[in-house]
């Protein structure tokens, strides 16, 4: 996965449970500005000012944008997936940790899809969490492995890691150490994706399902 490319993608969607009223039901979609992180969702971040926010209706051009933010992309595979889902707009943002951006800083990128049905948001979700746990397909370094989201109706949670000393041990000599915690959920039509990244043990599993939670809290209404 690459990790300094605009990730126009990575989303959610489920039927989440609203607090009110006793009833199930899925929460009305947000304006497309509240689609992503903020920094009450990821206290200490700030908008990156290299990977700005992006939003499409293209198909063509979320594709193109999926393929590079994906762990192993199929252009043959994606396009059917995203077709036969519905697929209708996508937006991707990036947020860094720090007083001054630099590419090596912790960072958290966001990003939500929309789909024809809850059905479609379901069938993507799966696809981007089945991608993520690929291996890199030129690499042996990076470690997967899934972990919990319990706060999270349905969500899938994917851990990545490249250490220095795995990259020199079996990985590729432009590779560079990383840490990545991804979180994927639904909501009704939309998947929504978190994705908390930086060097080795600057970033945890716990930091990212407190951001993921957040996200998720303000998206339903909570």
């Amino acid at each position: 996965m690459r990790v300094a490319i605009p990730l126009l993608v990575a989303l959610t969607a489920v039927a989440l449970v609203a607090c009110s009223g006793g009833d199930d039901e899925t929460s009305a979609p947000v304006p497309p500005a509240q689609r992503f992180l903020t920094a009450e969702d990821a206290p200490g971040t700030k908008p990156d000012p290299v990977e700005t926010r992006q939003t499409t209706v293209d198909f063509d051009e979320f594709i193109a944008a999926l393929s590079e933010r994906v762990v192993d992309p199929d252009e043959e595979e994606m396009t059917t997936v995203f077709q036969e889902a519905g697929f209708k707009g996508d937006g991707v943002d990036a947020r860094f940790f720090g007083e001054t951006h630099t590419f090596t800083a912790p960072h958290v990128f966001s990003s939500f899809i929309e789909l024809e049905s809850e059905d479609g948001a379901t069938t993507a979700l799966d696809w981007l969490e089945f991608d993520s746990t690929k291996p890199c397909p030129m690499s042996c370094a990076v470690q997967t492995s899934t972990f919990d989201v319990d706060d999270i109706a349905d969500a899938r949670g994917v851990h990545r890691i490249a250490t220095a000393e795995d990259i020199e041990r079996v990985g590729t000599e432009d590779q560079q150490p990383f840490d990545s915690y991804w979180v994927g959920f639904t909501n009704g039509a939309f998947v929504y994706t978190v994705d908390l990244r930086g060097p080795p043990e600057s970033v945890s599993e716990e930091q990212a399902l407190d951001i993921a939670s957040a996200y998720y809290d303000r998206l339903i209404g909570n």
